[in-house]
């Protein structure tokens, strides 16, 4: 069944490709397109076979514990529509009632929370949506995830397309070829979901300031907004300042657009630093400072457990030492004055609190027992002042563009990442030796690099992984490949390598 429930989804979003008229576009044809579609969903393949046949803890992985969970809440269409509602659109869903839901899903309420939107809520209210078509089936929820993501990526190139005459080829292959760009943004993870809202937003606001004012557009911008919003905050941070920038550029012409550059960028940063005198219980600087820890923690390793009000974490050491089975009864004891972090009663907005256990009768069941990461990486520990922050700055960019190093690509999952940085490395070098002289559009390629500077520096300050380091920067690798693409020369790249004409010659 799931393959004729595949099947034919493919061919209807195929169809869908070649009657809609947002997918006509030059330099990519339908039918390209539609081979994009189809590499993409073999990606997707690939990923789901690789944790299920390589990496086979199925409660860890991401592309199956969110869809695992989305049964959970999928289910309730059939005990109580009026809880389905509830609990998909979060309107009234936070009483004790919807306990009886919350308590048999493993991922709605994370490891560390924060006053933050938790976005683990997105991913499995999306599949769950999707579960009313798929019938259950896993491989058409990575088919409308590929669809979704092919669809932001065509939206992303329809926006740079006509500046890049000459370069469409090259265009192509960057927004939709790159490895990591295939294999995450095409199986069932958040990946999907920020390359549809990226793309889609990028292009609706350009539309609105370059081309004139549509409600169409405008409230494309709103909705795409919102998808960030709910999926990847730090996403949406990364994009705004390059989004007014944009703005500025259309409005009062492309004069000093470095200058233009640097004052959105300063005002940015400086509004940033402004938020926590008005919102006190909001300092971006101290968010920072939590994700690091919350993240190195993580991959320190740990148990999470739970009791019938709380969930309680340990570290990997405490794990070890503190925590004890109960007679073979998959039950737990801490060991008095052991501290913890702990969390209350499923609530996603809830703060993390501290404490120290001083009942050994206390019984906990165990929520997950976190291994520790096989890449971990140091980071120098962030504080919450500007000091740190710019003493942090040059490392954080460094891990996060030029890292996995080949001598650290000892994971299957970080040799391709580790091939793809000396490509990326070498089509870099290649835009800037054989650079335009005149004719750039020096804006565009600062506005690419400004989602690049600030999505890189966000990952590479909290992120001490490097196998969720090379992930969360793949919706910066086509940005970072187009701010050069802006800038080659490829008549002068024809001329010095002829073997090249061929591919580039459209």
């Amino acid at each position: 069944m799931e393959i004729v429930l595949s099947a034919f989804y493919i061919f209807l979003f195929v169809v869908l490709i070649y009657r809609m008229n947002f997918f006509d576009s030059p330099g990519l044809s339908r039918a390209v397109i539609s081979g994009i579609f189809i590499l993409k969903i073999f990606f997707g393949v690939v990923l789901w076979a690789i944790y299920t046949y390589y990496y086979t803890d199925r409660a860890t992985a991401d592309i199956f514990k969110y869809f695992d969970d989305s049964k959970v809440m999928f289910d309730a269409i059939h005990k109580s529509p009026s809880d389905f509602f509830r609990l998909m659109t979060g309107i009234g869903n936070n009483t004790p009632h919807f306990d009886i839901y919350y308590s048999q899903m493993h991922n709605w309420v994370r490891q560390y929370e924060s006053n933050l939107y938790n976005d683990s809520h997105t991913i499995i209210r999306l599949n769950a949506f999707f579960r009313i078509f798929s019938l259950g089936h896993y491989q058409v929820h990575s088919i409308f995830m590929s669809f979704l993501s092919l669809s932001g990526l065509v939206a992303l190139y329809k926006s740079f397309e006509s500046l890049l005459a000459g370069k469409r080829r090259l265009a192509v292959a960057s927004i939709f070829l790159f490895p990591s760009v295939l294999f995450w943004g095409s199986g069932v993870l958040k990946e999907g979901i920020i390359f549809f809202g990226i793309g889609m937003l990028i292009y609706h606001w350009f539309h609105l300031f370059y081309k004139g004012f549509r409600l169409y557009s405008l409230l494309w911008v709103v909705f795409s907004f919102c998808i960030l919003l709910a999926t990847k905050f730090y996403i949406l941070v990364s994009i705004v300042p390059g989004l007014f920038y944009i703005a500025w550029i259309a409005y009062r012409g492309t004069g000093k657009v470095a200058l233009k550059f640097v004052v959105v960028l300063g005002m940015y940063a400086g509004l940033g630093l402004a938020v926590k005198y008005f919102i006190p219980a909001y300092d971006p600087l101290q968010v920072l400072v939590i994700k690091q820890q919350d993240f190195t923690s993580l991959a320190k390793g740990g148990a999470l457990l739970r009791t019938d009000t709380a969930i309680v974490f340990l570290t990997i050491e405490q794990r070890t030492h503190d925590l004890e089975e109960v007679d073979h009864t998959k039950t737990y004891r801490i060991r008095p004055g052991t501290p913890y972090c702990y969390w209350h009663d499923y609530n996603a907005d809830a703060d993390t609190l501290f404490g120290k256990q001083s009942n050994s009768d206390t019984r906990f069941s165990m929520e997950n027992d976190i291994p520790r990461s096989g890449s971990f990486i140091f980071l120098r520990p962030l504080h919450p002042t500007v000091a740190s922050l710019l003493r942090n700055t040059p490392m954080a960019l460094i891990n996060a563009t030029f890292r996995p190093l080949p001598n650290e690509a000892g994971r299957p999952l970080l040799i391709l990442p580790a091939l793809e940085i000396i490509v990326y490395t070498f089509f870099i070098l290649c835009c800037l030796v054989y650079r335009k002289k005149t004719g750039i559009h020096w804006e565009l390629t600062l506005f690419c690099l400004s989602f690049v500077l600030i999505l890189f520096l966000i990952t590479g300050l909290t992120t001490p992984v490097l196998g969720a380091l090379v992930r969360y920067k793949v919706p910066g690798i086509p940005f970072l490949l187009l701010a050069f693409l802006f800038l080659l020369d490829e008549e002068a790249l024809k001329k010095r390598f002829p073997f090249l004409k061929r591919f580039l010659t459209e």
